[in-house]
């Protein structure tokens, strides 16, 4: 699996810098891509207190924390540290991918694909072909008719939107395919959190001129340690809930960040979307716009799922975000839209 991530959002396979062939723009995009507009260009400063945090995280492990215990604290940070320094590639705490993905998007970057071709393709995977017309009679795209056919649910979705929607689809069974009791219980809120994540750093890399895609990319990456540390926790069987020690919880969190970069690296992540991620875990102090963008996009997506389920209340979401019209409006673009 780690061959195809390499291949799929890798260096060599999609340069950061990519920009589809005239002809292709021709046969399968529209002339601009259709994404939620935010006016606002200037980057803004969004810094919420440890409170916001915290709170947060209480809502999400709430029913998930156990007492304190040396030797259950010991056992999950020792197994995270073997692993972050293990190869990843044998790991079986990380799911197949079908590799019709890869075969998809490997045709996008080819200068002849037709939207007939790319159909036929999207075809073979049930799945995909599922995710993409509920994708363009969605409530965002909104067609007078309903699409039925393939053909005209490329068109419609765009090339860059079908590049997101092939990320998504990829990322999907990565964090929302549990066996363990921990991690199945968690993994919804942490597949919400990933989609609101990521397509709020697309919003906010648009609004900056960054790379739309990268910033894709970082939102739906960022979890992918988490979620393996779950997973670890439950392959122990030492416990089903976290000790609730606040030195243990530093500690695990910490260990699942860097999860989360090793995981990137070792699938050969584009450069930019490494630094995003080492930048926004404090594991570098190289500057980078597309962490400022990751960092934000992460704390409007909590926001956004704390308003949801009924934590805070939109008022007073929005109170904290009255300085930042635009950060305000990309909160908001978060429960009426799709990337």
């Amino acid at each position: 699996m780690i061959d195809i991530f390499r291949r799929l959002f890798g260096k060599t396979a999609q340069p950061a810098t990519f920009q589809p062939p005239v002809a292709v723009v021709a046969k399968i995009e529209p002339a601009t891509v259709p994404v939620p507009e935010i006016i606002e260009k200037p980057p803004e400063v969004w810094n919420p207190d440890k409170k916001f945090d915290h709170l947060y995280l209480k809502w999400m492990m709430s029913n998930h924390l156990g007492a304190a215990s040396p030797y259950v604290e010991k056992t999950i940070l020792s197994g995270l540290e073997k692993l972050r320094q293990s190869d990843l590639a044998a790991s079986q705490l990380l799911p197949r991918v079908p590799t019709v993905l890869l075969q998809v998007l490997k045709s996008l970057r080819e200068s002849n694909v037709s939207a007939s071709d790319l159909a036929h393709q999207i075809s073979k995977d049930v799945a995909l072909v599922a995710e993409l017309l509920h994708e363009v009679n969605g409530a965002y795209y909104s067609p007078i008719n309903r699409v039925t056919s393939l053909d005209s649910a490329i068109q419609l979705l765009g090339f860059n939107g079908l590049r997101m929607l092939i990320a998504r689809t990829a990322f999907r069974p990565i964090i929302q395919t549990q066996s363990g009791k921990l991690a199945k219980e968690l993994a919804p809120v942490i597949w919400e959190h990933s989609e609101k994540s990521s397509l709020a750093c697309q919003l906010l890399a648009q609004q900056r001129q960054l790379d739309s895609f990268q910033a894709f990319l970082a939102g739906l990456l960022q979890n992918v340690g988490l979620v393996i540390a779950f997973r670890l926790v439950d392959r122990t069987g030492v416990t089903e809930k976290l000790p609730m020690s606040a030195g243990f919880q530093a500690a695990f969190f910490k260990q699942a960040e860097l999860l989360t970069l090793h995981v990137g690296e070792q699938w050969e992540f584009p450069e930019p979307v490494l630094r995003a991620i080492a930048r926004k875990h404090g594991t570098t102090e190289q500057a980078s716009e597309l962490a400022d963008c990751l960092q934000q996009a992460d704390q409007l997506a909590r926001l956004r799922l704390l308003v949801n389920h009924g934590v805070m209340t939109e008022s007073d979401a929005a109170a904290l975000l009255s300085d930042s019209s635009g950060l305000l409006e990309c909160f908001q673009q978060l429960n009426q839209a799709q990337a």
